[in-house]
Parts: C-alpha cells; sequence; structure tokens
C-alpha cells in the first residue's frame, strides 16, 4: 500500500512540478524514512524515481506534451483523461514490479 502511495503522489506531482526537481527533493526524505522504519531504502527510492518520469496529463509536465498540446490537435480535457489514465497504469505497473522485484 505504501508504494501505491508514494507512486501515486510522486506521479501526480510532476504534472506540475519538474521531474528532476521532484526526485531530488523527495529521495532523501525517502532514505531517512526507509532508515527510520527499518526497511532497505531502495523499495521507496526505486518506484519514486520511476514514476517521476510517468507525467502524462498535463501541457506543463513535460516539452513533449506541451508540444502536443500547442500542436492545437489534442485538446486538454482528452489530455487530462488520457493521461489519467496512463497516470493510474503506470502506478501500478511500478507498484507490482517493485513490489515482486525488491521484496
Amino acid at each position: 500500500m505504501l508504494l501505491a502511495v508514494i507512486c501515486l503522489c510522486v506521479t501526480f506531482l510532476t504534472e506540475i512540478t519538474s521531474n528532476t526537481a521532484t526526485t531530488a527533493f523527495l529521495m532523501p526524505i525517502l532514505a531517512a524514512a526507509a532508515i527510520g522504519a527499518d526497511m532497505d531504502p531502495r523499495l521507496l527510492m526505486v518506484p519514486a524515481a520511476m514514476s517521476a518520469n510517468c507525467a502524462f496529463m498535463l501541457p506543463v509536465a513535460t516539452g513533449p506534451n506541451a508540444v502536443i498540446f500547442s500542436s492545437g490537435q489534442v485538446p486538454i480535457r482528452t489530455m487530462v483523461r488520457e493521461g489519467l489514465v496512463l497516470n493510474l497504469l503506470g502506478a501500478a505497473v511500478i507498484t507490482t514490479i517493485t513490489y515482486i522485484v525488491l521484496t
């Protein structure tokens, strides 16, 4: 459950902030939290790092999103709807794979 929450929080945070800034901000916090909880830090840090690259909803999330939106071919409502599905799917896949590989 904790993995899923981390994946979703990081994914949606990177919709409005830089993925690099989000990762740089969260990695020390997640490492300290894992050590404090007597867990392997990789269990929290790996899914957060992967989730930081799953921003598909908003034009401000990534350069490619901005290019697609600026073309005028894809309205914001479509980007949000389809991006939400991709974000949820990405979080589910990352959570599952991380749980299988690292536990």
